[in-house]
């Protein structure tokens, strides 16, 4: 069934602010003493990726460590304090008049751990982000699968659309990211826009000639 389709990045789209910036914040409050601990081996490894001794996954499940602290109901704690506070006004006037007519997919590289909540709170219909392990009632910060960025992003978002059975309405449908790495999200729609990462207002319209050159 062709269908329009709303596509939104979440950190610096939907809310004006790094997640996972956050939650190391968050963490380092809320469980100080078990965050601490961690910090050397996430610094560590941040400097092995930027001196490109080991992978951006590595790096990614390095400063994800800190949740395996977290129960479900304290990553919706989360979600609550730090996240849903932070939505840009100018994307969730978007999310509301686009309701009644198009589904509304989420697609991130945080961890869909806690960016789950937007589709609980019914911001979107289906909420794609990078998978982490989950073991005995806790998240591990072990990735499943890849990165949820660049490409990745398309792939999951045609696997979420299959199981909808969904095709997108690529003349009405709607496409906004902060960064141009969304550029493969960007050719799934006639409507692709960049927008300012402090409040989501719309930088600029996606010229799809320039995305082909790219």
């Amino acid at each position: 069934m062709k269908k329009k389709v709303l596509l939104l990045d979440i950190d610096y789209t939907v809310i004006n602010t790094d997640s996972m910036i956050d939650f190391i914040l968050y963490s380092l409050k809320t469980k100080s003493l078990k965050t601490i601990i961690k910090i050397p081996y996430i610094f560590i490894t941040l400097i092995g990726y930027a001196l490109k001794l080991t992978s951006l996954k590595k790096a990614k499940e390095a400063v994800f460590s800190p949740i395996v602290n977290f129960s479900e109901e304290e990553l919706k704690e989360f979600f609550d304090e730090k996240l849903k506070v932070k939505i840009n006004k100018n994307i969730k006037e978007i999310i509301e008049k686009s309701k009644e007519d198009s589904t509304i997919i989420m697609i991130t590289a945080s961890p869909k751990a806690y960016m789950k909540y937007f589709k609980e709170y019914k911001y979107a219909d289906e909420v794609i982000g990078t998978e982490l392990l989950y073991e005995n009632n806790r998240y591990k910060n072990e990735i499943i699968g890849n990165n949820c960025k660049g490409k990745e992003k398309v792939k999951r978002i045609e696997e979420v659309l299959n199981k909808l059975d969904i095709e997108i309405d690529y003349e009405n449908s709607y496409s906004y990211s902060d960064s141009m790495s969304d550029m493969p999200m960007f050719e799934l729609v006639k409507n692709a826009y960049l927008v300012n990462k402090k409040d989501g207002s719309i930088k600029e319209k996606i010229n799809h000639k320039d995305i082909q050159k790219a």
